[in-house]
């Protein structure tokens, strides 16, 4: 989990695409600069749509999520932050809730992927108005 320290949610690491990336280069290079380390982005596993309200300002984002293989990480070792204001831990899938893991749509994408549905998933948390 990725936690913004002083907030009290957690989310994936990763980041925002910057113009001619790709979303797959884009993941690996925040993962190099939050975590320090080199990784291979490989299976897809889908987007979340949400929307959120920060300084009362309203924002919507779609994250796209992906398995990906970071060299060097164990899983019995808390990744070190290479940036000041985050921090980084493992929980265990059934910790999401108590965690705050956001978008919520992403603890059901991750539930999908373990239980062995391997079918792109699709979630949003934005109630639409269902106008036309």
């Amino acid at each position: 989990m990725a936690h913004c320290i002083g907030m009290d949610n957690t989310f994936l690491p990763g980041g925002h695409v910057e113009f001619r990336e790709g979303m797959q280069e884009s993941l690996s290079r925040e993962i190099f600069e939050e975590l320090g380390l080199q990784c291979e982005v490989k299976q897809y596993i889908g987007a979340v749509e949400a929307g959120y309200e920060d300084n009362n300002v309203y924002h919507q984002e779609i994250n796209h999520l992906f398995i990906a293989d970071a060299q060097g990480i164990e899983h019995s070792w808390n990744p070190e932050s290479k940036e000041q204001h985050l921090e980084f831990y493992w929980i265990h899938v059934n910790e999401m809730d108590q965690h705050n893991l956001l978008p919520y749509p992403v603890r059901e994408a991750i539930t999908h992927y373990k239980k062995g549905n391997r079918t792109p998933f699709w979630g949003s948390d934005i109630v639409s108005s269902g106008e036309c």
